[in-house]
């Protein structure tokens, strides 16, 4: 099914990579747009992805923000993640494709429909760049490059976040701000960045890259546990659990005792990574 799941993204890149004359407007803040453009690429998924898989479910983020189905198939789809980007002319986008099952992430696919190049990645089989197989990178803390955002859609949350970044800067070899999450999270899994913080980001903006990124070696987390694909959540990843024991510690002196959805972020985060920090 995965080469299935290619084509089709392949074709709605097309239609992205040719849009004209689009609109653009807000969803609530000046920071989080959406495109015309976005619209349409999400109801062409939307029809192509449950023909594929009839009696699926679709998650999506212009408007089909369902639950994932315990049971069955669930899709979890940006029809253009970094819409800012793609507004203005700047070709550094993913289109955005997770297929859950059973509320498990089975497969994922993310495209740059302006640079051709398509990660795609099934459980258990590995992860690959335009069909070549891909790895996290090995480099250490001294050499890794961190992607971060710093909570553009919710600027109440920035000042802790530029802290972790203040933190970290000195720590590792450079920061990042590329404005797509879902190519962020793939560019790690190709080795090309070791390093991943947002303090919020929603299930379709890194479910296809979760996927991308544990096929290739690499580690994706939440604060205290897993990925949370049915709501927005904070997004920890790193190349090594060393460095994801870092970062995440980094995070915990930062926020402290912030309350994150009414739990306490410090305990929960350091019941998660204590074996990893005393390591």
């Amino acid at each position: 099914m995965i080469s299935e799941i290619e084509d089709i993204v392949r074709r709605s890149g097309k239609r992205v990579r040719e849009a004209s004359g689009f609109t653009v407007s807000d969803k609530g803040t000046r920071e989080n747009l959406v495109t015309s453009a976005d619209v349409e690429n999400e109801r062409f998924l939307k029809e192509e992805l449950l023909s594929l898989l009839p009696g699926s479910v679709f998650k999506g983020e212009e408007g089909d923000d369902v639950p994932v189905a315990k049971e069955g198939y669930t899709w979890i789809v940006d029809p253009i993640d970094g819409t800012t980007n793609f507004s203005r002319g700047i070709p550094e986008v993913g289109i955005s494709v997770a297929l859950m099952k059973d509320a498990k992430p089975l497969a994922g696919v993310v495209y740059n429909p302006f640079t051709d190049i398509l990660y795609s990645a099934e459980a258990g089989k590995g992860a690959f760049k335009n069909g070549k197989p891909i790895t996290v990178s090995n480099r250490p803390l001294e050499d890794a490059i961190l992607f971060t955002a710093w909570c553009a859609y919710d600027k109440s949350l920035s000042a802790p976040c530029f802290e972790v970044s203040e933190r970290l800067h000195p720590a590792c070899n450079d920061i990042r701000r590329i404005g797509t999450a879902a190519v962020e999270l793939c560019m790690m899994a190709e080795g090309a960045a070791e390093l991943y913080f947002e303090i919020r980001l929603s299930p379709w903006d890194f479910a296809a890259a979760s996927v991308v990124l544990t096929e290739a070696g690499g580690h994706i987390c939440s604060f205290g546990g897993p990925l949370d694909y049915d709501r927005p959540c904070p997004v920890i990843a790193a190349n090594t659990p060393g460095n994801l024991a870092y970062l995440a510690r980094a995070v915990v002196d930062v926020f402290g005792e912030r309350p994150y959805r009414g739990q306490a972020f410090r305990s929960s985060t350091e019941a998660t990574f204590s074996t990893a920090w005393s390591s």
